[in-house]
């Protein structure tokens, strides 16, 4: 089986046509049909089927999909065995916004300075969104609230940090009134993080009065800032430079934590090993700051 093939149709099914995947291949869409083509021969099965516009997996295709994902992971860890360390090639790492936040910077410097072969690809979203997408193998790994739920064996967490979660507060002179009168702006509750700071707002206010609810900390800790409104929140590293003036109260005992969710055979992949040695010497605990 060529293995270029495979490749091919994992691209098609990942971008959803043989013009896209035939643009990051650099070859014409009719050579990418010709090796679905021989594909679908040598493996007696049809392997795409067309949904209005976008080219999507069979049946049999996505029974056999996981196999074929398998064999062309191993022809990079094998070529990476042949050039060393490993240290090379694209890594698709997911991040939630406020992991983005605090550490990109050191991320592009760590590995543009350890391994200036690897191409960093980093995809911002929902800790729920990214789970889903590395699920699906579209991610080699993402940067997450912990899961409320027991993980597969074939996956595993590390943990990078642990954020203090309490209440933000706008300074008295950026409100008119009182403080304990403003209505309270929510951090998502559909979002993982959001869920547990609205079970700490519930539990220390009946009947909470509600202004807003959205699943992006930055701009709720702007609006605290601004004086339209209060929050129950994580502490990431970077919350002073959205929120100077605010009060951070921390609620004791309750933690958001942060970590590299990957595959469990993944677990000796060097690239993997440098970007949590990266996370976690420029993350790490927030309590206390």
């Amino acid at each position: 089986m060529d293995l270029r093939f495979v490749s091919s149709l994992v691209l098609v099914i990942d971008a959803g046509s043989l013009a896209a995947a035939a643009r990051v291949e650099g070859i014409t869409p009719s050579a990418v049909a010709q090796r679905i083509a021989a594909l679908e021969a040598l493996l007696g099965v049809p392997l795409l089927v067309r949904a209005g516009r976008v080219m999507q997996p069979t049946p049999e295709c996505r029974t056999l999909l996981p196999g074929l994902r398998q064999l062309l992971r191993d022809e990079q860890a094998l070529k990476g065995l042949l050039h060393g360390d490993g240290l090379e090639g694209p890594l698709r790492l997911g991040a939630i916004s406020t992991v983005i936040g605090d550490h990109a910077r050191a991320l592009v410097a760590g590995l543009r300075s350890a391994a200036p072969q690897v191409e960093l690809q980093l995809s911002p979203g929902a800790s729920s969104a990214l789970f889903a997408e590395f699920e699906a193998e579209k991610l080699d790994a993402a940067v997450i609230v912990r899961p409320g739920f027991p993980l597969p064996k074939a996956m595993q967490f590390t943990p990078v940090a642990r954020q203090e979660i309490g209440w933000l507060l706008p300074e008295a002179a950026a409100v008119e009134g009182s403080v304990e009168a403003l209505p309270y702006i929510l951090y998502s509750r559909k979002a993982w993080g959001g869920a547990v700071c609205w079970e700490a707002l519930v539990a220390q206010r009946d009947s909470p009065k509600i202004l807003a609810e959205m699943d992006a900390l930055e701009s709720i800790a702007m609006l605290v800032e601004d004086g339209l409104g209060r929050a129950v929140l994580p502490r990431w590293a970077a919350l002073r430079r959205y929120a100077r003036g605010a009060e951070f109260v921390p609620i004791p005992g309750l933690y958001r934590d942060i970590g590299l969710l990957s595959w469990s055979r993944d677990r000796r992949r060097p690239v993997l090993k440098l970007v949590l040695q990266i996370l976690q010497g420029t993350g790490g605990d927030q309590r206390g700051r």
